[in-house]
């Protein structure tokens, strides 16, 4: 499996973040012989390639940039997009409620951008297996795009052009994690995949969708009583003796609910 190595040298045809003197970040491909143009000047990619991870480089005008190898964050947060994705603060207790494991059977609908889709490849590990239903061809082409550029070729990720409404093909399922407008209609398929005790998450973005998910798990029977949170992440300040909560925050984005299968 081609996981990422964030150790050595940066080599040409890496991702890496280029800060500027502002703090504002830069995603970049190293590529021998370019120029990366800014307004302090121009920095060469040939100044940076062979460099170390958290190095400092200047413009031509004197300006210092600071180079790193791209975090999973930084690499979501600054990668052009045209789906939605989920955030990088539900994505963490999406794989610690769903506990997701080393070796797990994984089933997910439907991929968009790819970036649930990193993480749980991550946390499945060389043994575990990730099935993706998606129903947009172009979701998936992007999405597996997304994933090959972070962490290389993944082989035990499969990316099915398939709508999980009309049922789910595998048996003995691990763990089933959804990103879709209407999970409820996948609550029926998902009984019948998954193993007894195995786990069941979905993440919507309204206390309607919400409703409709959680009465449909319990009038179905197979699951026991679903948990159902949000994530709030609020960044703070602190500078000299200046601390406080900073004007800004990453409120509400979506909802989790989990619930487990009984036998």
């Amino acid at each position: 499996m081609g996981y990422r190595n964030p150790r050595g040298p940066l080599q040409a045809g890496e991702d890496i973040i280029l800060v500027d003197p502002k703090g504002e970040e830069h995603l970049l491909t190293l590529t021998p012989g370019k120029p990366i143009g800014t307004h302090r000047g121009n920095i060469l990619h040939d100044d940076i390639i062979g460099k170390s991870d958290g190095c400092r480089v200047w413009t031509a005008r004197g300006a210092e940039y600071r180079v790193f190898r791209p975090t999973f964050n930084q690499y979501i947060l600054n990668l052009k997009r045209h789906a939605q994705i989920i955030y990088p603060k539900d994505i963490g207790p999406i794989l610690l409620w769903a506990d997701v494991f080393p070796g797990a059977f994984v089933i997910e609908a439907g991929i968009g951008w790819g970036a649930l889709t990193i993480k749980l490849l991550e946390a499945v590990g060389p043994t575990g297996r990730i099935i993706s239903y998606e129903i947009r061809e172009d979701f998936s082409e992007s999405g597996k795009r997304t994933v090959a550029r972070f962490l290389g070729e993944c082989p035990n990720l499969e990316v099915k052009v398939r709508d999980i409404y009309l049922g789910i093909e595998e048996k003995d399922v691990d763990r089933i994690v959804l990103d879709l407008p209407e999970p409820w209609r996948v609550v029926a398929h998902a009984g019948e995949a998954l193993i007894p005790g195995g786990i069941l998450l979905s993440y919507l973005p309204s206390t309607v969708q919400v409703k409709q998910m959680v009465d449909r798990v319990t009038e179905q029977g197979s699951f026991a009583e679903p948990e159902v949170f949000e994530v709030i992440h609020r960044p703070w300040h602190v500078k000299g003796l200046s601390v406080r909560p900073v004007q800004w925050m990453f409120s509400h984005s979506g909802f989790i609910i989990t619930c487990r299968k009984v036998s």
